[in-house]
């Protein structure tokens, strides 16, 4: 899976964290970061980018599909 934060629109909300914290981690600006893609499922990853705010986060799966933003 790859997850990618537009640390251009993050706002740090920090509710990324909230819904997959072995994905997500807030850097010393407070805005998102990638940690580890695979460190939660796949569907918690989904998540917290459906109730990203700004919608920062976009997600693909291993075939390059996009699961966020729908397509």
């Amino acid at each position: 899976m790859k997850v990618t934060v537009d640390t251009t629109k993050c706002d740090g909300h920090e509710k990324c964290v909230q819904a997959a914290p072995n994905v997500f981690k807030m850097n010393e600006r407070f805005i998102a970061e990638v940690a580890d893609p695979n460190g939660d499922a796949q569907e918690k990853v989904v998540l917290a980018a459906r109730i990203c705010p700004t919608k920062a986060i976009a997600v693909e799966d291993d075939d390059g599909n996009s699961l966020f933003p729908d397509s």
